[in-house]
């Protein structure tokens, strides 16, 4: 049943990127409609890992649903990351580096990573606890995408 959940918001989430993409302002460039929408994930993302951070340091409180509802999030925001990149859109405001579109399959691979841990961290969270699944949020390597594929 939590794969099935798994599924469901990645398809949301993927149908919600598709539609930022395409779906912009009329004197809005592609390009940029193409920025606004990976830049969006980008923000929901760190939202996600900050509940997840927030929660592992005790600034919020214990929530073992919001944990893995939040790390669910992120399995799904980072598995449809690639898809906001398709379109090899570069404006003056993105810090994206052009290794992403000439090291494509590394890039996805990084996201596909990022994901899997992501939906690890909430299955243990979900089945062996919240501590558990607290002790893991480290495993979540922004670095392994932002350092080689963005300034």
């Amino acid at each position: 049943m939590k794969n099935i959940k798994v599924i469901v918001i990645a398809a949301l989430f993927s149908a919600f990127g598709a539609s930022l993409t395409f779906a912009h302002e009329p004197d809005m460039s592609d390009e940029m409609a193409a920025y606004v929408a990976r830049d969006g994930i980008m923000h929901l993302i760190g939202a996600q890992r900050n509940i997840l951070r927030n929660m592992a340091s005790g600034k919020i409180p214990d929530n073992r649903r919001e944990f893995v509802r939040a790390a669910n999030a992120l399995a799904a925001m980072f598995a449809m990351l690639p898809t906001t990149f398709e379109k090899n859109a570069m404006v003056a405001e993105s810090r994206a580096k052009p290794e992403i579109w000439t090291n494509w399959d590394e890039f996805v691979s990084a996201a596909n990573t990022l994901s899997a841990v992501a939906a690890n961290i909430a299955t243990t969270a979900g089945t062996v606890g919240l501590d558990a699944g607290k002790a893991k949020i480290g495993e979540i390597d922004c670095g392994s995408c932002h350092t080689p594929f963005r300034e």
